[in-house]
């Protein structure tokens, strides 16, 4: 079985009030002739298709366009898209009948119902069981596996936690998938997952603290009859183990994602897995000008920066400058830096302050702007009032908390 894996489109989001939809259709273009070239049997998008629950009109067409060109590609090539923590899984999947007809299938969520005089919730399995052909002919099997909110995945009598109920979810999905009077031995079986894994390099927009609701990578990678494990929700691209992968975004979503990005293209012979990695070209890159310093004494001052700022404003790229200050900076300062990216390709993003380290902590001067505002995240923000009126800073276990009910806000 031969397929290409990707994850975390996001149709809809925008950076700085850049809309992103004319490098999302760069990148479909290049998904289209990676699709040519390698001819795969099935294409699985592992999660985060759209950046809101709530997609605009013009995200959702796009989406719905993509997928019908993809399809018609060539007869044989089966899509599955999983739903990711940013879709909204009965809107993805009201239109999974249809879909159906262009050899795609959409799993939103869990099937739940409850047996006669069970007081405990169970799904349809066979929903998420997803046969791959090739000639009509069963080649393999995707476990369809979408984003499960933690207190969703089935409880255990013993050591009831989040990992062990990951475990244990995809290891009685795998031996149900056994029973199965089509299931042989010799077809390849690949698994979705949309969730955090431990020992991950999470600098991307996913961002979790200290482990929380992350999945011990030792539990997973024990379940060695899964071939490969197509995972979503980590933007940057990276292996966990051999035979998972986190695909990653397709370009840089913020500016914590300044690396290359790619899509998966896997071929499991006989239990034997090949990976290789087709990098995609941005359209538009995301640029930190001057590079990102370590602190204030490795920065420059506002003056220098717009003295060099000329070599990268006929550029089609977005600007995020760094510069230093010894106070916040004025409103008249912020409005000569925005005037000289007027009329040119260069799309300024913000500027980020590097104030001396005595006066760091003073955010009374930290955020004059809004685009100094955008730049600082909920929860840093809480951070920062917290250590001001208490002198210190926030627990760790009140900073675990605090995070977890942004992350749900968010």
């Amino acid at each position: 079985m031969k397929l290409i894996h990707t994850s975390d489109w996001h149709l809809g989001q925008t950076l700085h009030q850049y809309s992103r939809d004319d490098e999302h259709k760069y990148f479909f273009n290049q998904l289209k002739n990676i699709i040519l070239e390698e001819e795969p049997d099935v294409l699985i998008v592992s999660g985060d298709i759209f950046h809101s629950a709530t997609p605009t009109v013009v995200s959702q067409r796009l989406y719905y366009h993509t997928l019908v060109e993809l399809s018609r590609l060539h007869d044989d090539l089966q899509i599955i898209v999983v739903a990711g923590n940013h879709d909204s899984p009965s809107r993805l999947e009201a239109p999974r009948e249809l879909w159906e007809a262009f050899n795609v299938t959409v799993i939103g969520g869990l099937d739940f119902y409850k047996e006669f005089n069970e007081s405990e919730l169970s799904y349809d399995a066979s929903k998420i069981q997803i046969p791959v052909k090739r000639h009509d002919e069963i080649v393999g099997w995707v476990l369809a596996v979408p984003f499960i909110n933690a207190g969703n995945y089935p409880p255990l009598k013993d050591n009831d936690t989040y990992s062990n109920r990951v475990f244990s979810f995809y290891n009685n999905l795998n031996n149900n998938l056994k029973q199965s009077v089509q299931f042989n031995e010799n077809h390849s079986v690949v698994a979705t997952g949309h969730f955090m894994m431990s020992g991950v390099n999470s600098n991307s927009y996913n961002k979790m603290i200290g482990g929380l609701e992350s999945v011990a990578k030792e539990d997973i990678l024990s379940l060695n009859e899964i071939d490969y494990w197509a995972l979503g929700h980590v933007h940057h691209p990276q292996f966990v183990g051999e035979n998972m992968r986190y695909s990653g975004s397709p370009f840089a979503l913020t500016f914590n994602e300044i690396y290359p990005h790619s899509v998966t293209v896997v071929n499991i012979d006989n239990h034997n897995v090949d990976i290789k990695i087709r990098e995609i070209e941005p359209l538009i890159p995301v640029l930190d000008f001057p590079s990102k310093p370590n602190s204030y004494d490795d920065a420059l001052s506002v003056e220098e920066v717009l003295d060099n700022i000329e070599k990268v404003l006929d550029n089609e790229c977005y600007v995020r400058l760094h510069v230093k200050s010894d106070l916040a900076l004025s409103d008249v300062t912020n409005a000569k830096i925005m005037d000289v990216f007027e009329e040119r390709k260069a799309k300024y993003c913000g500027v980020q302050v590097y104030l001396p380290e005595n006066k760091s902590d003073n955010s009374e001067n930290l955020i004059r702007t809004i685009d100094e505002f955008k730049a600082i995240s909920p929860f840093e923000l809480g951070c920062s009032v917290y250590k001001k009126k208490n002198n210190e800073d926030m627990p760790e276990e009140m900073k675990i908390m605090f995070k977890k009910v942004c992350d749900e806000i968010m």
